[in-house]
């Protein structure tokens, strides 16, 4: 069962979209503020095991960090996207920076994110000055760390075993595991009506994804919780919308073009059964990779499988990047 010891939830009013996001705030005015930001089939609650882990060790006078957890436009608690225009991630990102420049921190903040959610990262940190670093898990979609292509002069010759195993996953996925991606981005109406019409399908549909894409396994309470967020706040429809960006991506979507590369200090956590497990060689080409850290366990949904590991990759690569961005 997902911890639930977490302070009452917010909603915060964004040009016309109704925020929600969880939170753990800080008394220290030097705390540095962060945001989580999930994927699908994530959601806020994904980081509630972690968020536990950080009040069981601090108070709010000791904590080092404002830990902020939005549900993105269309997930959960938050409203849909509009109807009368395509809304994309980089409209998520221009509301999440909003959100926190709103919450105070415009004096800066770092952006940890998977799956989607490390799509909105490196949008963040590519595009808004306000976030100084970002702090990413593999993921399965582009303009994160997913290369299309292979970069100019890779080899697999030089790659260790593991990461030829993360390579043939990816391979194995895009062969039989993307057909839910392309019904999402090319039929999100249709698949949006048909899952919205019985639990059991919905279960079938996002439970999979819990089963097939983790480690070890979750527990049924666990992945029950998840899907009945998305069945009894009627959001898997509005929530794959975004999916179309793949489908109609410009000439500059893909990770490796210049406009993607991460100039900021870029941080990436490598777990072994994630979808996509890329090379460490490879993840340094698309942006100012500054801290690396390779676990032997974990897979798509690491905040839920492994919190104590994502807490100290977080933890660490705060301590690493703060104090030289914030001089700046």
């Amino acid at each position: 069962m997902i911890s639930t010891g977490i302070p009452s939830p917010y909603l915060h009013y964004i040009e016309d979209i109704k925020l929600h996001f969880a939170a753990l705030f800080s008394e220290k005015p030097d705390a540095v503020p962060i945001i989580l930001i999930h994927g699908w089939p994530g959601s806020y609650m994904e980081f509630l095991p972690m968020l536990q882990l950080f009040s069981e060790e601090f108070t709010p006078s000791t904590l080092p960090y404002h830990l902020i957890v939005p549900s993105l436009p269309g997930y959960a608690f938050s409203s849909g996207p509009p109807l009368d225009r395509n809304f994309m991630n980089r409209d998520s990102a221009r509301i999440l920076d909003t959100l926190m420049q709103g919450l105070g921190f415009g004096g800066g903040y770092i952006a940890q994110g998977g799956d989607i959610g490390a799509m909105v990262s490196r949008q963040l940190a590519v595009d808004y000055d306000g976030c100084k670093a970002a702090h990413l898990i593999p993921t399965k979609a582009v303009n994160l760390c997913i290369l299309r292509n292979h970069p100019e002069g890779a080899t697999e010759m030089t790659l260790t075993a593991q990461e030829k195993r993360g390579i043939e996953r990816w391979d194995n996925f895009l062969t039989f595991g993307r057909a839910y991606a392309d019904e999402h981005g090319t039929r999100p109406s249709t698949i949006g009506h048909v899952l919205s019409s019985s639990p059991i399908a919905l279960l079938a549909w996002i439970g999979e994804k819990y089963l097939e894409w983790v480690d070890d396994a979750l527990p049924s309470e666990t992945i029950l919780e998840l899907v009945s967020l998305y069945w009894f706040t009627e959001s898997f429809p509005r929530a794959i919308y975004p999916y179309r960006e793949h489908f109609m991506a410009p000439k500059d979507a893909g990770t490796l073009h210049d406009r993607w590369y991460i100039q900021k200090p870029f941080g990436f956590s490598y777990f072994p059964k994630e979808i996509a497990a890329i090379p460490r060689a490879w993840v340094s080409t698309t942006g100012n990779l500054t801290f690396w850290r390779e676990h032997d366990k974990g897979g798509h949904f690491a905040a839920l499988e492994r919190p104590h590991d994502l807490k100290a990759d977080l933890t660490a690569f705060v301590e690493q990047v703060w104090p030289g961005v914030a001089s700046k």
